[in-house]
């Protein structure tokens, strides 16, 4: 175990011919570096004499580390910057360098109002200068609000069905969204019921767990479920918990993500998932900085292992999919963060989670009119990803759509080979869903996705679409059937009036066809009469007629 951590050899000390200004001051060891590792653990600005000035840095250096693949080579100083001329640094990593509190768990930017007093205090190497506070943020009128009184989640539920649901849980929803370490979850569930864990917030993300394993029980599902969803949403909704966020508050907004989109209203996801975005950023997960410090519950600070820093991973690029899959899907903007550092998650066997985060990225960022070759190019990418599971081909083929639906506004005519890359990923996602739903796995997009396929088929309005729409609309009624619920009949119902409007746009355009087949045969019946003119203008041959 000693030998993981990294120790700094004696000799390095040895070695330094000089040290910083603070280090001498505070007759404290400095390794030379610039900044040097104590200036970093303590949050000094690491400054050398004027003679070495051009190798050390001005820049307020944080307790935290600086934000990865950020230019060690040119350090901001002040001496960068005379008059109207600025030196080549790189202005953007300048602006989003980073201050992460360890203690409460808070990530900011450099230039915020919260992180300001303090670099203001380092740079005028205050002996204590202010702590990262929002200071003056408010008049201080009004008292914070009080917490709210909260049961425990073992009042609920016992431990024995805890274990029975979650297995649902663990097979279903965790290859998918792989947001919490079974292991860690397992220790610390034994001392939660235990009495050893009081901490409301773990109590969230045991509530997200039991709340989707009993979902996906479907009929047998937890009889106390929404009471289970109803605590989990009020440790949540709490401002007083929510004031100091930690890890396991993303993964229980994660948790209750999947749910609402399960269960709820489109807008009530969406609020969801860009809450989970924001707490993400909040304690600084989508940033790579692999020293720094993560609070996993209120008072206990972890030092990310590779472990954990693994799970932080998964933890972010998971809250980030849903967020930008459902924001497309919907047609919200998706949450935008200014700079994301965080790297991506390795592959794991068993877990499909890097394909999940795969798909999402081929969504087109960052545009409000989204070019067309970009929208063809994104078509193509999600045409060749791989079919790694089901649910992935569910969501292979919602990003399809929502790729065909921007496509029709722009008045894009589409060539046969696009349109047999939709009906390809389609017709797969129809029997993934069909699949999905007999095994009792009612994913949210094995209704809409199916619904929205018939859909689709009827715009295109080509022979090739319309050759799928008949078993498209069988796989529908077979889905409707299994589930027999009011939002699945009244997707049916629907599918099969577009698809009435359709046949009576089809029938009246035939028959305006036929109007002019008709009109054309009248007129040349007409031409074809042999008429003696001459007889019926003649007045003798009028009169003997009469």
């Amino acid at each position: 175990m000693a030998s993981s951590v990294p120790n700094i050899p004696s000799y390095k000390r040895q070695r330094v011919r000089k040290a910083c200004v603070p280090c001498r001051e505070r007759k404290r060891k400095c390794n030379g570096k610039s900044p040097c590792e104590m200036c970093i653990s303590y949050g000094y600005v690491c400054h050398y004499m004027d003679k070495d000035r051009s190798s050390s840095s001005s820049f307020p250096v944080q307790k935290l580390d600086e934000l990865p693949h950020a230019p060690e080579s040119k350090p901001f100083a002040a001496s960068n910057i005379h008059g109207n001329e600025v030196s080549s640094v790189d202005t953007q990593t300048v602006t989003n360098q980073s201050i992460t509190d360890p203690v409460k768990s808070r990530y900011t930017i450099q230039h915020s109002a919260v992180a300001f007093p303090r670099c203001l205090g380092l740079e005028l190497r205050s002996a204590n200068p202010p702590r990262l506070h929002s200071f003056a943020w408010h008049c201080g009128i009004r008292p914070e609000e009080n917490p709210s009184s909260h049961v425990l989640l073992s009042e609920l539920i016992t431990k024995e069905e805890y274990y029975r649901v979650s297995k649902v849980y663990f097979s279903v929803v965790h290859p998918i969204f792989d947001v919490v370490d079974p292991k860690q979850l397992a220790k610390n569930v034994e001392e939660y019921w235990a009495g050893n864990i009081s901490n409301f917030e773990y109590g969230a993300v045991i509530a997200g767990v039991v709340a989707l394993g009993s979902f996906f029980l479907g009929s047998i599902g937890h009889p106390r479920e929404m009471d289970v969803v109803q605590y989990a949403k009020g440790i949540l909704d709490d401002p007083t918990f929510s004031r100091i966020p930690t890890v396991e508050h993303v993964s229980a907004w994660v948790l209750r993500t999947i749910y609402l989109r399960a269960t709820s209203r489109p807008h009530v996801a969406w609020l969801a998932s860009c809450v989970t975005i924001h707490l993400s950023e909040a304690i600084g997960l989508h940033q790579d900085i692999d020293k720094g410090e993560f609070s996993m519950t209120s008072g206990v600070t972890l030092r990310r292992t590779a472990g954990f820093n693994e799970h932080t991973k998964r933890l972010f690029w998971c809250a980030w999919s849903i967020n930008t899959i459902l924001s497309y899907d919907y047609g919200r903007s998706s949450v935008a963060l200014n700079r994301i550092t965080c790297k991506p998650v390795e592959e794991t066997e068993g877990s499909y989670t890097i394909h999940l985060v795969a798909l999402a990225q081929t969504i087109p960022q960052g545009t409000v009119n989204t070019d067309l070759t970009q929208l063809l190019n994104a078509l193509t990418a999600i045409h060749k990803s791989p079919n790694a599971h089901p649910f992935l081909l569910l969501t292979k083929c919602d990003i399809c759509l929502s790729l065909y639906r921007r496509l029709r506004l722009l008045n894009h005519v589409l060539d046969k080979s696009v349109v047999l890359q939709i009906i390809d990923i389609g017709n797969a996602a129809l029997s993934a869903a069909y699949a999905l739903v007999k095994l009792g796995q009612s994913w949210w997009n094995v209704l809409s996705t199916s619904f929205q396929y018939v859909c689709v088929l009827l715009a295109i309005d080509t022979p090739e679409s319309l050759s799928h729409v008949a078993a498209a609309m069988k796989t529908l009624d077979n889905i409707t059937e299994v589930l027999g619920t009011h939002i699945a009949l009244e997707a049916q119902k629907t599918a099969k009036l577009l698809l009435e409007d359709s046949m009576k746009k089809k029938r009246q355009e035939i028959q305006q066809l036929e109007q002019a087949t008709h009109d054309r045969s009248t007129f040349e019946n007409t031409n074809s009469l042999d008429i003696d003119w001459d007889a019926l203008f003649d007045p003798s041959g009028t009169l003997g007629f009469m």
